[in-house]
């Protein structure tokens, strides 16, 4: 593997030049930052790819190759040609390549770096609960196949007057006992399959939306060139539904919910970086969530809801897991988003 193709394994956007300044190497992050291609950034001079050509990191750039100077500069904002705004990390040096010298810049986006930390934290909570779940689960199904056993045997020593108390012991077992099973997740190996997230999304909409009435606040923006994902597909529809059905109870009847698809290039989900993934919006302008939740998403048993059970995205999160993914939380000005981020790792 040559020096090239191991700054693409890397998160961080590289880009180098000669010491004319023209970029000679950019990295799949470098691409992915600045929405372009190796192909057509090749001899772009590197203070053309900003929206003003005398700014901090092209500073950096000219210190490196007259003074052999390395340099980094922390949370600056800087506007690209592409019209987007970005607070970055940058650290720039003068390298040598074939005794040529070039300058190495890394750049490392301040909020991308937050978002990795902020999934590892959704990532480390699902499986903390999902240990702590499972320890009580086991406590509390024995007993209770306990409980239900005994209740069985009186039903044949018990005049009928008191079987109805006995059918109420044994279905609130039961009741229990699928609440808990909930709780832990699907008991059954997933049956993953290739297949378009659109697929999905197609059948969701016809369980939730089924009601003509309903799609006139429902808003699809696809991107139709996304490639097939690895995952089992009933997992998958069971996250979307979840997710939307929480979107639906939060609109009021003039709201919007908009199921938005798009791809990502070089993000990491629970410490892995994966070179594409598909991401799936659900975006909704409803009553949005409170600060307090906000720091308890994700948790069992925890919600605002007066018929909720607090289990619905605890759940999702845990079946997002089991395929490679993960489910994040944002808000958008006065849009609540979820998102499911699944890998591809074929394309």
């Amino acid at each position: 593997m040559d020096t090239y193709n191991i700054l693409d394994n890397i998160s961080t956007s590289v880009i180098i030049t000669n010491k004319f300044m023209e970029i000679v190497h950019i990295n799949s992050s470098g691409e992915n930052f600045l929405k372009n291609s190796k192909k057509n950034l090749k001899n772009i001079k590197i203070n053309e790819i900003f929206a003003k050509k005398n700014n901090i990191i092209i500073n950096q750039v000219y210190d490196a190759i007259a003074l052999n100077q390395s340099s980094v500069s922390r949370d600056i904002e800087v506007s690209l040609k592409t019209k987007s705004k970005h607070k970055l990390d940058c650290n720039v040096q003068a390298i040598y390549i074939n005794n040529e010298k070039h300058v190495l810049l890394e750049i490392s986006q301040v909020h991308r770096q937050k978002k990795i930390a902020e999934n590892a934290s959704y990532a480390d909570r699902s499986n903390a609960t999902q240990m702590i779940i499972k320890s009580f689960a086991h406590e509390i199904k024995n007993p209770l196949g306990g409980i239900k056993g005994a209740a069985q045997l009186l039903e044949n020593e018990l005049n009928n007057e008191y079987k109805e108390y006995l059918e109420v012991i044994i279905n609130e077992t039961d009741r229990l006992k699928n609440y808990i099973d909930k709780m832990l997740g699907p008991n059954n190996e997933p049956s993953f399959t290739n297949i378009n997230i659109h697929s999905i999304i197609d059948r969701v909409i016809k369980i939730l939306f089924a009601d003509k009435k309903m799609k006139k606040n429902l808003l699809l923006n696809f991107d139709p060139s996304i490639p097939d994902i690895y995952v089992d597909k009933d997992m998958i529809i069971q996250c979307l539904i979840n997710l939307v059905k929480n979107a639906q109870e939060a609109i009021t009847k003039e709201g919007f919910i908009e199921i938005k698809t798009r791809v990502e290039r070089n993000y990491t989900i629970n410490s892995i970086k994966h070179n594409l993934v598909a991401i799936t919006s659900i975006i909704d302008n409803g009553v949005g969530i409170n600060e307090e939740m906000k720091t308890k998403l994700f948790l069992p048993l925890v919600t605002d809801k007066a018929k909720g059970s607090g289990l619905g995205l605890s759940i999702s999160q845990r079946l997002a897991s089991i395929n490679n993914g993960i489910i994040t939380f944002e808000q958008d000005k006065n849009n609540t988003i979820f998102k499911i981020i699944l890998p591809i790792e074929k394309y």
